[in-house]
């Protein structure tokens, strides 16, 4: 079946999907009015159905994404000029790049992008189920990307160093693991991961989003938070609690340019201040 036939029938099934899912409508909308506390109570209702039917548009992209070639790309990527030179420059740099994105836009297509436009690696969670995490691996992995999971930090650092992109969807709730900083009007606790690898490695760090458009194509958005400065900092703590905020807030931005696309049903805000004592 074409992308774009994929894309429709996408959308079809969550809209016959929206009256049915109760629960996860309910989560979506009190997400939404934290984050956009201005909005009436018919914009923020407007949004939870905006958002459903891009979940299908996820949920096509997803399934279709083994099959995506460099031929689709040249045909359904679009950059604007400013990212594409700023992806050009960071490969002719010859150093690792930290690759951030979040649960925005269509990010299984961003994995298999990474395999085919660049050197390109990314950080996977683990799923316990033996058999899912395999078809996942195997799925996310058509296109050439290096895997690497969470436990793995010496094959990170190294990947970078050998100059590699490597991939963080980071955004998910960090749990007792995490730090706490500002997202979306609250506290959010956020892996350090990312920075911490920029500063280990001095690798180069920016910020990509892939976004789907009307017609069907894809705009990737690239931000540059460039190298941490070490000097500039007291401690590696501080440095990596700056720039864990600096990427937060570049995604806290791109969510306001197209608050549909954001995965608001999820529970990212699920762990609170004071949940676990000692974290900040």
């Amino acid at each position: 079946m074409p992308y774009k036939s994929c894309l429709s029938y996408g959308v079809l099934i969550l809209k016959l999907l929206f009256p049915l899912a109760k629960k996860h409508r309910k989560i979506a909308y009190e997400n939404i009015s934290y984050a956009f506390p201005e909005l009436s109570e018919k914009e923020k209702l407007v949004l939870v159905k905006k958002h459903f039917l891009h979940l299908g548009k996820l949920m096509a992209g997803t399934l279709y994404a083994p099959r995506i070639n460099k031929k689709w790309m040249d045909e359904f990527l679009v950059y604007d000029e400013e990212s594409l030179k700023l992806e050009q420059d960071s490969k002719k740099e010859n150093v690792g790049v930290v690759l951030i994105s979040g649960h925005l836009g269509t990010w299984e297509i961003l994995v298999q992008f990474m395999g085919i436009r660049m050197k390109g690696a990314g950080i996977y969670k683990k799923i316990r189920n033996v058999f899912v995490n395999d078809w996942i691996k195997k799925m996310r992995g058509t296109n050439g990307i290096v895997l690497v999971s969470t436990e793995e930090t010496a094959k990170s650092m190294k990947l970078l160093k050998e100059n590699y992109f490597l991939g963080f969807g980071a955004d998910q709730n960090a749990g007792k693991a995490g730090i706490f900083v500002d997202f979306l009007n609250r506290k959010a606790s956020t892996y350090q991961g990312p920075a911490l690898m920029a500063y280990l490695t001095n690798s180069k760090i920016l910020f990509y989003s892939a976004i789907c458009s009307e017609e069907g194509k894809i705009l990737i958005r690239i931000k540059n938070l460039g190298f941490i400065n070490k000097k500039e900092f007291a401690s590696r703590e501080e440095a990596v609690r700056v720039y864990t905020e600096k990427w937060a807030k570049v995604l806290e931005e791109e969510i306001k340019l197209f608050p549909e696309q954001y995965f608001w049903v999820h529970r990212r805000w699920r762990t609170k201040p004071g949940d676990f004592p000692g974290q900040v």
